[in-house]
């Protein structure tokens, strides 16, 4: 056998090895962890099992994929889901394999980068392993299918191969709105690497966003309603929460805090130190009147620093009211090559400073690894609140299969595994806005228990009925009220409940 051919087959044997490395535990996790870290993990499952039903009944038309989000990961778990029929664990399996695939690209790009192996390898069990990635690899979310999406994109840049980069680029643009700027980077890069103009690599990833405009224009006769929408969605936001109006620096603390527990503070280090000696080593190339090309360091650091303005944008202009963890996932998978590099660059350079910096970093890494795994204890062995109330609503479903339930909460209608058409919620055409025209509704409806959700933006039944005013009306008997004068999601029976008429 050739050095060659042994030398391919030793690295497949390695990333297999990697892969299972990182797989086994998010597998388990998908399985045996029966709960999402945020909530609109529901409103997927909630979407992605709407379209496989559509599939299987054999009409699932364009108006199906329109809603609050852009819709290619619920698509995909909805057909994966068809021969199975399990939507919820088929979407956490996808994220799984997809928070598998992120791990090993780490690897990759980190060897790319550094052609070091023991640098590379630490990258990839820092996270393979840590606590925060493996939370939302096991969970029906959007942000690591994404992540892999911008990853396949980022190594299909630094392999030249442009057409499939502009394809995952696309398919990301239609996960989460915030990679529509590749239509710009990626050919930004292409123009700089190989000097030639990326017609038709910004065409394919102009198929994404035109898809989904698309699809707003034919179900709404809009090609914008997506934005409108959002748009009224923060304006109830800011109605709801006028502190959100306004910057302080306590906010501001707060939310660098969040942004830096998922990130990594050694991450942000690592990065800053690589776009230093990137920028390094242009000016000296400069100086030398040395021809200077697109480098792969380079590449990355678009990347990560394209993703990170962007969040940072929409936060200062208030597009969006918070920066939540969850948001830095895809920053740390892009930062950890860049980690490895800066590293390999600071000890090769022997600066006593820039080596007791970056260690330190590394330390109070280790801090923020202590506290996301007590986070993730916490989050799988605490029983919340939705538990409670679908536990109990499944109770009474088990009792009579008719009941009728207005629940606001998309994670207890999940959680309480009852069919979908039990329940009614704020977004039904003709909900009443009134206390009096809410409650006749509930008893026409043959309503027999009200769900009130903590937030108080979208839900009708929150607004009409915050803690305290329920008891005044004479209409409900407490289940699971509020522990105090707080919000929090409670449950409710509905008295003097009338049977609908027919």
């Amino acid at each position: 056998m050739s050095n060659d051919k042994w030398k391919m087959i030793r690295s497949i044997r390695n990333l297999i090895l990697l892969a299972l490395t990182a797989g086994v535990p998010r597998i388990v996790g998908a399985l045996f962890v029966h709960k999402e870290p945020f909530g609109d993990a529901y409103c997927y499952i909630e979407q992605a099992t709407m379209m496989r039903g559509k599939i299987v009944g054999g009409y699932l038309a364009i108006e199906n994929f329109y809603g609050f989000w852009l819709p290619l990961y619920q698509f995909f778990c909805s057909i994966v889901s068809v021969p199975f029929n399990h939507p919820v664990y088929v979407s956490r399996l996808v994220a799984a394999s997809a928070g598998t695939g992120v791990c090993v690209l780490v690897y990759v790009f980190s060897y790319l980068l550094t052609s070091n192996q023991r640098l590379s390898l630490a990258a990839f069990l820092a996270i393979a392993f840590n606590p925060f990635h493996l939370e939302y690899s096991f969970s029906a979310m959007t942000d690591i299918p994404h992540a892999l999406l911008v990853m396949l994109c980022l190594y299909f840049v630094i392999t030249d191969r442009w057409k499939l980069a502009a394809l995952m680029g696309a398919a990301a643009c239609l996960i989460r709105l915030e990679s529509w700027m590749l239509i710009l980077l990626v050919p930004a890069i292409q123009v700089m690497r190989r000097r030639t103009w990326p017609v038709l690599t910004a065409l394919i990833l102009s198929t994404g966003p035109a898809i989904w405009l698309f699809i707003c224009w034919k179900t709404t006769g809009d090609p914008l309603a997506s934005f409108h929408a959002h748009n009224q969605y923060m304006a109830a936001r800011l109605l709801a929460h006028p502190e959100f109006t306004r910057l302080t620096l306590d906010r501001l603390w707060s939310d660098a805090n969040r942004l830096a527990y998922s990130v990594n503070v050694a991450v942000m280090v690592g990065c800053l130190a690589a776009l230093w000696f990137v920028f390094r080593e242009w000016r000296n190339g400069a100086r030398e009147r040395k021809a200077f090309g697109f480098t792969n360091p380079m590449v990355c650091l678009a990347f990560f620093f394209a993703y990170l303005s962007f969040i940072l944008f929409a936060y200062l202009t208030k597009n969006n009211t918070d920066i939540w963890p969850r948001y830095g996932l895809i920053l740390f998978s892009l930062g950890l090559p860049l980690l490895a590099y800066a590293a390999q660059q600071i000890f090769r350079g022997r600066a006593a400073l820039a080596q007791v910096v970056l260690i330190i970093a590394i330390l109070i890494g280790f801090v923020q690894l202590k506290t996301q795994v007590e986070d993730l204890a916490r989050f799988v062995t605490q029983k919340t609140r939705p538990e409670t109330i679908a536990n109990y609503l499944k109770k009474e479903y088990a009792s009579d299969p008719s009941i009728k339930i207005f629940c606001d909460s998309p994670e207890v209608r999940i959680i309480s595994g009852i069919p979908g058409d039990h329940f009614y919620h704020s977004f039904f055409d003709g909900v009443p806005k009134d206390r009096e025209g809410f409650v006749g509704f509930l008893r026409t409806k043959g309503i027999k228990f009200l769900m009130i959700p903590e937030e108080d933006e979208t839900s009708t039944p929150s607004q009409l009925f915050p803690p305290g005013r329920v008891k005044d009306t004479g209409a409900f008997e407490d289940v699971i009220p509020p522990p105090d004068d707080r919000r929090a999601d409670s449950l409710y029976r509905v008295r003097d409940v009338k049977s609908p008429a027919g």
